[in-house]
């Protein structure tokens, strides 16, 4: 949500500093859950850390872990402020608890890669905090002056008299001490375990398969559930074949859920045989009759049917969100009513599914008096409130634990497995259920990135100027099939708005609207969420600026910059890594594009071979500038990541809907990169910040636009509507 996060450093280290200050120790954990987790002789401070008697550290990290590398992130913060022995530290995946809310969002909620810069300044905070506790408990034990002590590795020594004292030793003793009113932090250039390399610590369970996904959850006497859903939750439809379903070899139970049924069975592959014995026929449903041609119309229409509402730009310094500035229309209007010439162009992304590795899965057991859930998800919080609204019991009764969670990108965010889970439970009561959404089922019912039709135009002066920049996007709001309201009040949807004109282009006048169609189809946040389609439509936009006025790309980038302090320097870097303006043999293209959040600047280049229809990359460069690197090895794998996946969704990325359904099934249906697709990716890391930023946000969406002006580079067509692989081969 690259529009939400646009507020300034000053205004973001405010509201940190504010909610740091009542976050972690002093807050006890809830009642009966906290004491389930206490080891009976560690020391406990706060809600999240223990240190037991030989000097372990145990810290529960309150975000979900993804593979984007909170859990280690997370645990550097505590120990550089702790000066425990880094080996000494372990970690532990963590439930749904206010106790564990991030200060940023005030939501126990790992989405919009918040995680890093949301729990940088408490964690840290609670690890000093700790420290000082420790210390104190040592100079009495010692009778020594606290400034007298050093702590380091996990030892608090008094070099006057020689004599040491570990954690554990002083653990206990500790924790019962007032936590300090002040708690002064380290200064960046002290930092010895931020920032440096190490191997993370959930590699070695995730390699030797010890580490617990949501599809690994088991318990004796567990059963299995699969679900048979229409392709909308709200449709209404028939069902055959439930008695040959309940008759199959270990079938308990066939329970109706929200949208379906879900079948139960001993086994996996006996729960999904029954089910396949189940045909669902819907009677109707909100995207009755839909398909690819019936979106692309709507689309279009709405441009010209539906009333646009304006999006703003936020006062730098003004808080969060930043106060909302409004485009000055007429002189929008003005500028192109003056204009030489206007350029126009019209641009088109589809829908897209979130293809996680892991398919959707999440287990509950529904008792008397309590509900217990445990799977791998994003927004535990929310999956809490859901199971208390569905099973009636008290919120606080309500049990909800995280595993690791096996790809996400969003879709995990999403509460609607859990729901089903939950409904499944209640089916078989006093029963773990696991339900599993079989492959086909997780791809055609998945809650898809929004498609969009956007239309941008420049108003362009003599000597080739950009005197103004409009952009109008239509699609669905996210917000609004959540039933999450309107955000910004009458304004438009940061979610399709949000960057659709660049703020960072300084010189000319801009202007963005947004048609909000309701389409019926279900959709949900996605990697980067509106950067993902706004920075295709801006960044090729600015190139076609740049061949209309004949200008070079890079430097037309570079003027609209006026100098920014942090996105120059990475545009300047990846077009050096890329060979931007070196020479090329014929058929081959090198492009550039941007994108970037108030806390995260990305530039990447790619290059391009094009023979007739034939597509292939050749090489890919990325210059970013996230801030401050907790771990740099997991900041370039972000960023790797992120590109492959803007790879798959620019070259074949893509969900077709016919007569009311989506036809996606497999991987078959949505193909994904290979090894051979990926060509060699050079990261450049470039810290602009002692602040951390959201480093999982801004690679993914500077692919497409990077490809498509390449392709125009190497002699190719302009590619306006992706994905690519609709014009050529790949």
């Amino acid at each position: 949500m690259p529009a939400i996060l646009n507020l300034s450093r000053r205004g973001f280290a405010g509201a940190l500093g504010l909610a740091a200050a009542s976050f972690v120790l002093g807050i006890p954990r809830e009642g009966r859950a906290a004491e389930a987790e206490d080891a009976p002789d560690a020391a406990r401070f706060g809600a999240m850390l223990t240190i037991d008697g030989a000097g372990l550290v145990r810290l529960i990290v309150p975000s979900s872990e993804l593979g984007q590398g909170t859990q280690e992130a997370l645990a550097r913060m505590v120990a550089e402020e702790l000066e425990c022995d880094w080996a000494a530290l372990e970690v532990e995946l963590p439930w749904a608890d206010p106790a564990f809310a991030n200060p940023f969002s005030r939501k126990q909620m790992t989405a919009n890669s918040t995680s890093v810069m949301g729990y940088y300044t408490a964690m840290r905070t609670l690890g000093a905090a700790t420290r000082m506790m420790l210390t104190r408990a040592a100079a009495q034990r010692l009778g020594a002056d606290e400034g007298e002590l050093v702590v380091s590795a996990g030892t608090i020594s008094h070099s006057a008299s020689g004599r040491s004292l570990g954690f554990g030793e002083v653990a206990r003793a500790a924790s019962s001490l007032p936590v300090p009113a002040e708690v002064p932090l380290k200064p960046v250039s002290e930092f010895r375990i931020i920032g440096s390399a190490s191997v993370r610590k959930d590699l070695l369970p995730k390699v030797n398969g010890s580490a617990e996904f949501g599809i690994d959850v088991r318990e004796e006497g567990m059963l299995v559930g699969v679900p048979v859903l229409a392709p909308h939750p709200h449709a209404t439809f028939d069902l055959a074949g439930l008695d040959d379903a309940r008759a199959r070899p270990g079938v308990r139970a066939v329970v109706p859920v929200t949208g379906g049924v879900v079948v139960v069975a001993d086994r996996f592959w006996r729960a999904k045989s029954a089910a396949e014995a189940i045909t669902l026929t819907v009677t109707s449903s909100p995207i009755a009759g839909l398909d690819d041609d019936t979106i692309r119309s709507r689309l279009r229409e709405a441009f010209t049917t539906i009333e646009p509402r304006v999006f703003p730009e936020f006062e730098k310094g003004s808080g969060f969100p930043g106060r909302p500035i409004m485009p000055d229309k007429p002189a929008v209007e003005a500028a192109f009513a003056q204009a030489d010439r206007v350029l126009e162009a019209e641009y088109e992304v589809p829908f897209l599914a979130h293809a996680t590795l892991e398919p959707i899965c999440c287990a509950a057991r529904m008792d008397a008096t309590s509900l217990f859930v445990r799977g791998p998800l994003q927004d535990p919080e929310s999956a809490r409130a859901l199971g208390a609204r569905l099973s009636g019991v008290p919120f606080e009764d309500v049990r909800v634990e995280l595993t690791y969670v096996g790809g996400g990108f969003g879709r995990k965010w999403g509460t609607d497995f859990v729901g089903i889970a939950i409904e499944a439970a209640k089916g078989v009561p006093g029963q773990l259920v696991k339900t599993i959404w079989p492959r086909e089922q997780d791809m055609a019912f998945d809650q898809y990135r929004p498609a969009f039709i956007a239309r941008s135009r420049a108003a362009l002066a003599k000597d080739g100027r950009v005197a103004a920049l409009k952009s109008a996007v239509a699609g669905q709001s996210i917000m609004a099939y959540h039933g999450r309201g309107d955000i910004l009040g009458d304004m438009a949807d940061p979610m399709s708005a949000g960057k659709l004109v660049y703020d960072a282009y300084a010189e000319p006048l801009r202007y963005a609207e947004s048609h909000r169609v309701d389409m019926g189809v279900p959709v949900g946040f996605w990697r980067s969420v509106s950067l993902s389609q706004n920075t295709f439509f801006m960044e090729s936009f600015i190139d076609e600026i740049a061949l209309e006025t004949r200008q070079d790309p890079l430097q037309l980038r570079l003027r609209l910059l006026d100098g920014h302090p942090r996105i120059t320097p990475v545009l300047t870097r990846a077009a050096e890594m890329i060979g931007l303006d070196a020479p090329r043999p014929e058929g081959t293209g090198r492009g550039i594009a941007l994108a970037y959040t108030e806390a995260n600047f990305c530039a990447v280049g790619i290059e391009v071979a094009l023979s007739g229809e034939n597509l292939s990359l050749t090489r890919i460069a990325c210059a970013c500038d996230c801030g401050l690197m907790i771990d740099p090895v997991s900041v370039e794998g972000q960023i790797s990541g992120g590109i492959v996946f803007g790879l798959q969704a620019a070259l074949w990325g893509e969900v077709h809907f016919a007569d009311g359904a989506p036809t996606a099934q497999n991987f078959s249906d949505y193909r994904l990169p290979m090894m051979m697709d990926v060509p060699p990716i050079e990261v450049a890391l470039m810290p602009g910040s002692d602040q951390p930023g959201n480093v999982g946000e801004a690679s993914t969406p500077a692919v497409a636009p990077a490809l498509a002006n390449a392709i125009v580079d190497a002699g190719g067509p302009r590619i306006r509507a992706l994905p690519i692989s609709r014009t050529l081969s790949i």
